[in-house]
């Protein structure tokens, strides 16, 4: 019998009788992407049918990443038609049988790497380099190699497993993460994304301690993420690079000791750590030259599809630097999402300050257009609201 969490008692008769209608599929809206250059449209889907490790999260608050962003520039094409949107939170509405750790009306945010927990990323205690969810994003499917969604008998893909920009997605009982009710959900939706990866690139994977300097380049959403980061961490001096004078303002407020225009970089004095939050050959490049010898480039960032970066050997081998690569903070999302929850209770991160404009879902193409302009904080997509 399914119980709820955080509590002994089993499921009332209602949502147990509604456990055993989640078999067949349920109708959702959501915006349906067909290609660069052609704006999203909110159409009624079929999702399901709910499998007995899944779960249907009514969402919320859903984030506008990069990522979304270079499906609808073009930079990376995968199969469509697509329901983009991989970065939110809700209220999961729907559990099956076999499911643990959450029930019917828990808030989550929704990690779009749920591990397949056997593969050999798996085993080597690095889930969020899961082989298996690596195809699936390839692919646009979730980790089983299905969809679930169909629009008119017609297949519909997922951006990135999840597929966010709707009423309600289907995902597995392991990518809904708990959090606690309090926490609103435009503010939780970047946790799914944004403060996963920007973070944990920060404390994971640059090692960075009270002696190491740092530097950010890229002050967006995942950027505004490493310099808090950094500044948890004990960095004594931060600075970020961007090109927009409101992101440098709010990188300042975050923690960044100095906030720079890209020009401004090449005359500063060497850093430990620099964190690549764009991940574009250039700033690559700029970063391995920002860094001292014996430094490590942190790259968070990811390009446009074919990128390639030219590299002169002797940065890496008579100066000892290091080039890494920091995938979705580096760590167990899970482990890591209740870190930042302690953290975010205690103060010492942020979130409401990184918030930029909400739209419903109706107004996706308008909210997609000012995400593209990267001049303030995160914008945030309200597919349903709380009544």
């Amino acid at each position: 019998m399914q119980t709820a969490k955080f509590d002994d008692r089993p499921l009332s008769p209602a949502h147990q009788d509604d456990l055993r209608r989640t078999v067949s599929p349920i109708k959702t809206r959501a915006a349906i992407f067909r290609g660069a250059g052609r704006p999203q449209e909110v159409a009624e889907v079929e999702l399901g049918p709910l499998g007995p490790d899944h779960v249907i999260v009514e969402m919320r608050g859903v984030g506008i990443c990069g990522s979304d962003l270079h499906m609808v520039n073009g930079d990376w094409v995968r199969a469509q038609p697509m329901i983009l949107g991989h970065e939110g939170a809700g209220v999961v509405t729907h559990v099956g049988p076999e499911v643990s750790g959450v029930a019917v009306g828990d808030h989550v945010a929704v990690s779009w790497a749920a591990p397949c927990g056997r593969c050999a990323s798996c085993e080597q205690h690095a889930p969020q380099r899961c082989l298996p969810v690596r195809a699936a994003i390839t692919e646009g499917t979730m980790i089983d190699g299905t969809t679930r969604i169909t629009l008119d008998g017609e297949t519909v893909y997922r951006m990135t497993t999840t597929g966010a920009f709707a009423e309600a997605v289907l995902v597995t009982g392991a990518a809904a993460m708990p959090i606690p009710e309090s926490l609103p959900f435009e503010q939780a939706a970047l946790l799914g994304c944004a403060a996963l990866t920007g973070t944990g690139a920060a404390l994971n994977a640059a090692d960075i301690d009270g002696t190491t300097d740092v530097v950010v380049i890229g002050a967006g959403g995942v950027g505004q993420f490493a310099i808090q980061g950094a500044r948890i961490a004990g960095a004594p001096r931060i600075v970020a690079v961007d090109p927009s004078p409101g992101r440098r303002e709010l990188a300042l407020e975050l923690g960044a000791t100095a906030a720079i225009a890209p020009e401004e970089l090449a005359g500063q004095e060497p850093f430990m750590r620099a964190i690549d939050a764009v991940g574009s050959p250039a700033t690559m490049e700029n970063a391995i030259e920002a860094i001292g010898p014996g430094g490590r480039v942190v790259v968070v960032g990811l390009p446009k599809a074919g990128a390639v970066m030219e590299l002169d050997p002797t940065e890496l081998v008579a100066r000892e630097k290091t080039l890494t690569g920091s995938y979705y903070g580096s760590a167990d999302p899970i482990a890591s999402l209740e870190r930042l929850l302690d953290l975010v209770q205690d103060g010492s991160l942020v979130l409401e300050p990184l918030l930029g404009s909400r739209y419903p879902l109706e107004q996706i193409n308008d909210a997609v257009a000012e995400a593209q302009r990267a001049s303030g904080g995160r914008v945030i997509v309200t597919p349903t609201r709380s009544s």
